[in-house]
């Protein structure tokens, strides 16, 4: 049986599981979030949200990479929402699925060698 996660498995750009802070500004709204990344990849991150961002909402994302260099910024937008139940208290959680949009080719290689660094020669 397939399940929801599958597909996710077959991403066009892979996704690293690596723990960076992000804050994300849903665009035309207040309110903004500080989260730490699920995961990170080319294509966008996954992180836990306290609130739910409605499907194909726009954000700007910041992304710090914790490699000493100012952090990636991009606008992007929510591409899932999964809600998500503490298993230790009542808390609800929103497993939200983000997609980098508009990133310029600065950030873009930034990204990518934090990502998939080089390979030393020995």
């Amino acid at each position: 049986m397939n399940s929801l996660w599958d597909g996710f498995n077959k991403r066009k750009f892979p996704r690293l599981h690596l723990t960076c802070e992000v804050q994300i500004q849903p665009v035309g709204k207040q309110k903004s979030f500080t989260a730490s990344t699920e995961d990170v990849g080319m294509g966008g991150v996954s992180v836990m949200l306290p609130e739910p961002l409605e499907r194909f909402d726009r954000c700007k994302i910041i992304l710090e990479l914790k490699d000493g260099e100012p952090p990636v910024q991009c606008t992007g937008r929510s591409v899932w929402v999964i809600p998500s139940q503490d298993r230790k208290s009542a808390k609800k959680n929103f497993d939200t699925g983000l997609e980098f949009l508009d990133m310029d080719e600065f950030s873009r290689k930034r990204l990518q060698s934090f990502i998939s660094p080089p390979t030393r020669k020995s």
